[in-house]
């Protein structure tokens, strides 16, 4: 039988949700990805020599070499994955991912943008938030902090407390993520191959057995 004209990809993929400093986690290790993403679970290539991340529609965002088995909390940084000189910018970019949680979520931002000091350093933490809370409750605390007037990073931290519980090992992958994953893989599909197929690779190997033996047959005891 010919071989496939692509290599079978060995590689493991992950889901990792960016931290609030800009980097997602393996084995103990951390690397960049665009400081935008704080918050986001993204899928992860690991090879035997690279990690790559991709966004959620699998487009390549960042690539590192791989840290050694034996490195923890080291780090690979890509300067270009940090924010910038241009303020303004990084608040615009800030402001749309809080419209993503809704338009409390977005009314809340900018109180905490006017009214806190360190205001856009807190909403990249509670961006993070998302890194051990489902989003529903992310979305839900930053509403009651809003309608409370409670425009800080340690009100939505104290209402998750109470109100929420953190993810569990097992929700590495949320729905969306699972769903957009079934997806693709149904692009594909691979149907089963017939037994007829395989014939051929009985009748080779029976090339190399001693004259009167079937591969196909066992014998009797």
């Amino acid at each position: 039988m010919p071989l496939p004209e692509k290599p079978y990809d060995t590689a493991e993929v992950v889901y990792r949700t960016v931290n609030p400093e800009g980097d997602i986690s393996y084995l103990q290790n951390f690397y960049s990805v665009p400081w935008q993403r704080i918050g986001e679970l993204l899928p992860v290539r690991i090879t035997e020599t690279e990690l790559i991340v991709y966004d959620p529609d699998i487009r390549e965002i960042a690539r590192h070499e791989r840290l050694p088995a034996s490195a923890t909390g080291q780090h690979r940084t890509h300067p270009p994955h940090r924010p910038g000189p241009d303020l303004r910018r990084k608040q615009e970019l800030l402001r749309q991912r809080f419209e993503q949680l809704g338009p409390e979520a977005a009314s809340f931002f900018d109180q905490l943008i006017r009214t806190r000091r360190f205001g856009k350093d807190e909403a990249v933490r509670i961006l993070g938030l998302l890194a051990i809370y489902r989003q529903p409750d992310l979305r839900a605390a930053i509403e009651r902090a809003n309608r409370y007037r409670a425009f800080s990073l340690t009100a939505v931290e104290r209402i998750l407390a109470a109100s929420a519980q953190p993810r569990s090992s097992l929700e590495s992958v949320d729905d969306s993520a699972r769903q957009h994953l079934d997806e693709l893989l149904r692009q594909n599909p691979v149907p089963p191959r017939a037994t007829s197929d395989y014939q051929q690779l009985l009748e080779d190997a029976g090339d190399d057995l001693p004259p009167g033996q079937n591969p196909s047959k066992k014998e009797s005891p």
